[in-house]
């Protein structure tokens, strides 16, 4: 089975390393970011400069494949007229 490689962007910021796994298609990878993007916002939103959660998905050579975001946008409504 192919080798696919998640580059993480949570609450905390861009991990340093990334996870490898192995799955049967690139879309089985593409299902398993999916699912990770909703943990990683199950566990915290994001704060500070960062206003987004992110999977990035690579091949087995770390040529990117997709990345899945969540952004997270703040709208004070006290001053808008």
């Amino acid at each position: 089975m192919p080798t696919y490689h998640f580059q993480l962007l949570d609450h905390e910021g861009i991990r340093p390393t990334e996870m490898s796994y192995e799955f049967e298609s690139e879309e089985a990878a593409i299902d398993e970011a999916r699912t990770a993007l909703a943990d990683m916002a199950a566990d915290g939103l994001p704060t500070g400069d960062y206003n987004m959660l992110s999977v990035e998905i690579f091949d087995q050579q770390r040529n990117p494949i997709r990345e899945i975001r969540l952004i997270l946008e703040e709208i004070d409504k006290k001053h808008i007229v």
